[in-house]
């Protein structure tokens, strides 16, 4: 979507209407790559009498489509009208909003990444003891046939859930939006 608002910034930049410079941007090579449905949804919207605005609203079951990068062209657009902005300009910084929200997930993504394959693998270590203990011919009984060695493999599952839990609960949090910067001092 980002690809697609700033090729419809320069269309209207350089004097077209918003349904032309939105067509060809949706025939761009690198937006039919990315969202081959927009053009065709454009020219419908368009030849039913609606407009551009109408095609992105009802394109948020387009596969690939991102429902908030959507709203938020769709938003630009219509504060363009309703004030008198610079369609061009409220174009351009949607464009630059819809990049720097996906630079933030992957961002966010790739922070996550380290906490998520600990989780694994302190996950899978505990686990593999009875493997490791069949390998070098000590099989479940053994290991876990006396009562106090069931009850620590028993706490052990349990604490493991409850690690899990907790982890999966700070990584959602880390994850989620926030706001930012200090408040008043």
């Amino acid at each position: 979507m980002a690809d697609f608002a700033e090729v419809v910034a320069v269309g209207l930049e350089a004097g077209l209407d918003l349904a032309s410079a939105a067509l060809a941007s949706a025939r761009s090579p690198t937006v039919v790559s990315g969202a081959p449905w927009l053009a065709s949804r454009i020219e419908a919207s368009l030849a039913e009498g609606g407009g551009v605005t109408p095609a992105l609203r009802g394109s948020v079951d387009a596969p690939g489509a991102d429902p908030a990068d959507l709203a938020l062209l769709v938003a630009a657009w219509e504060l363009s009208e309703a004030v008198g902005a610079s369609a061009s300009a409220v174009t351009a910084a949607a464009a630059a909003a819809v990049r720097d929200r996906r630079a933030a997930r992957e961002r966010t993504a790739a922070v996550v990444a380290g906490p998520r394959a600990s989780m694994w693998l302190l996950t899978a270590l505990p686990l593999a003891g009875p493997a490791a203990g069949a390998l070098v011919g000590v099989g479940p009984t053994s290991l876990y046939g006396s009562a106090v060695a069931a009850l620590s493999a028993s706490i052990g599952l349990i604490l493991t859930a409850v690690g899990w839990c907790w982890a999966r609960a700070l990584l959602r949090r880390a994850a989620r939006a926030g706001v930012t910067g200090a408040g008043p001092p």
